[in-house]
C-alpha cells in the first residue's frame, strides 16, 4: 500500500513555503485515508514553540548548581565514611568482647560445676567416714561393757 502524500501550503515572512511535504504513513490495518492539509504556518509555530521550550529547559539546566551539589555530597560522604568505619570497628570490638565474655562464662560455669562435683564427692566421703566412725565407736563401746 502506498503512503499518502499530505500537501502543506503556507506563506511565511522567512520565505515562501508553497512546496509540498511528503509524510510517509505505515498502515497496520485498513483505515480510510483522508487528505489532511497542515498549514505550514501551524507547523512553523509549533516548531518555534518547541524550540523555545527546549531553550528554556536548557537555560534552567545551566542555572542548576550541579557541581556545588556534587561537591557538597562528596564532603558528606567524606565525613560519613570514617564514621561508618569507626562504627564497624566498634561493632567488631563488641563482638570480640561478647565472644571472650561468653568463653569466660562457659569456662567459669565448667569450673563451678567441677568444684560442686568435688564438694559433693567430699561430702559423700565425709558421710561414709562418719558412718564408719559411728560403727567403730559403737563396736568399741560394745566390747568394753
Amino acid at each position: 500500500m502506498a503512503a499518502p502524500t499530505i500537501p502543506v501550503f503556507v506563506d511565511s515572512s522567512e520565505g515562501n513555503f508553497k512546496d509540498t511535504i511528503d509524510i510517509g504513513v505505515y498502515v497496520i490495518y485498513p483505515v480510510p485515508v483522508a487528505l489532511v492539509v497542515f498549514p505550514a504556518a501551524t507547523v512553523v509555530i509549533i516548531l518555534a514553540q518547541q524550540l523555545e521550550a527546549i531553550r528554556g529547559i536548557h537555560e534552567h539546566l545551566l542555572g542548576v548548581a550541579v557541581q556545588e551539589e556534587l561537591t557538597a555530597l562528596r564532603n558528606i560522604v567524606d565525613i560519613v565514611e570514617p564514621e561508618n568505619a569507626s562504627l564497624r570497628a566498634t561493632i567488631r570490638t563488641m563482638k570480640t568482647i561478647e565472644t571472650i565474655t561468653h568463653n569466660h562464662e562457659r569456662l567459669a560455669r565448667i569450673e563451678i560445676e567441677r568444684q560442686l562435683a568435688s564438694v559433693q564427692e567430699s561430702h559423700r566421703q565425709d558421710r561414709e567416714d562418719l558412718e564408719k566412725l559411728k560403727e567403730f565407736v559403737t563396736s568399741q563401746l560394745g566390747h568394753r561393757s
